[in-house]
């Protein structure tokens, strides 16, 4: 739906919508209700959303057995969140999304003594790759990702030596992880799936959405994360690119895009 249009039915003039969406307006209870009913987004849930009444339980993540993750806010006015993560037995490890700050990066790598065998990107958007190419040169190690997030990169595109394909397997050491497509924010978005955590990247954040501008890719954002992500056990931790970790069972039971 085009902001003009969201705009009239809401009753909001378009200047107050773009308050409401950069958070410089909090709208009130019966507004977030019209919202929601012209969005098709759940009104409780957007409700509290708006109230920031749901938060989280485990903002940094549970640790998992064998698995070591590491969240790093990345940035400096604009944040975001890259990953090191490592097989603990065999200390093989990976970094998924550099998006800023290397030497932080790489401290973190040399703090938990792994050898980075792979880089993984989720997307291709400049604030998950801004520290590629420090990371492919300290670590020796490929960067993947998806082919079709490829026009995104670049000159980066250059450190790109393999495809995150729908359905492989990639190994961390003793620890698999499954790339599954959930496109939409970007057209080769991808998560990658562990039997106790999934890095979605900017398909999902707690309680929100990644965000699109076309109404055919907001609805394969919500497909793709709807059969991707939230089809995973509950228990199942989340590891946006942006904002707090969750859960599946946290998201299916707050997050107002989802029933």
């Amino acid at each position: 739906m085009a902001a003009a249009d969201l705009a009239r039915l809401s009753g909001l003039s378009e200047e107050e919508l773009d308050r409401i969406e950069s958070y410089e307006l909090t709208p009130d209870a019966n507004l977030v209700k019209r919202l929601a009913q012209n969005l098709g987004l759940h009104p409780e849930r957007l409700q509290a959303s708006a109230q920031k009444s749901f938060f989280p339980q485990y903002p940094a993540g549970r640790s998992v057995e064998d698995l070591y993750v590491e969240m790093l806010v990345l940035g400096d006015d604009f944040l975001m969140n890259g990953y090191v993560i490592g097989c603990s037995e065999t200390g093989k490890g990976a970094v998924v999304d550099p998006g800023f700050e290397a030497e932080k990066l790489l401290k973190a790598i040399e703090t938990a003594n792994l050898e980075i065998e792979v880089i993984l990107l989720t997307h291709g958007h400049p604030d998950h790759i801004g520290a590629l190419s420090e990371i492919c040169q300290a670590t020796e190690a490929p960067a993947l990702i998806n082919k079709a997030d490829m026009p995104v990169l670049g000159g980066l595109s250059s450190k790109i030596e393999g495809n995150l394909v729908e359905g492989e397997t990639v190994s961390v050491g003793n620890h698999e992880f499954i790339a599954k497509s959930t496109s939409g924010h970007t057209d080769g978005g991808m998560s990658l799936i562990h039997k106790h955590v999934a890095f979605v990247g900017d398909a999902i954040f707690a309680g929100s959405l990644g965000g699109t501008r076309k109404s055919n890719n907001y609805e394969q954002q919500r497909r793709s994360v709807a059969e991707n992500i939230l089809s995973l056990d509950e228990a199942v931790q989340l590891y946006p690119g942006h904002g707090p970790a969750t859960t599946v069972g946290e998201e299916k039971e707050n997050n107002p895009f989802f029933d």
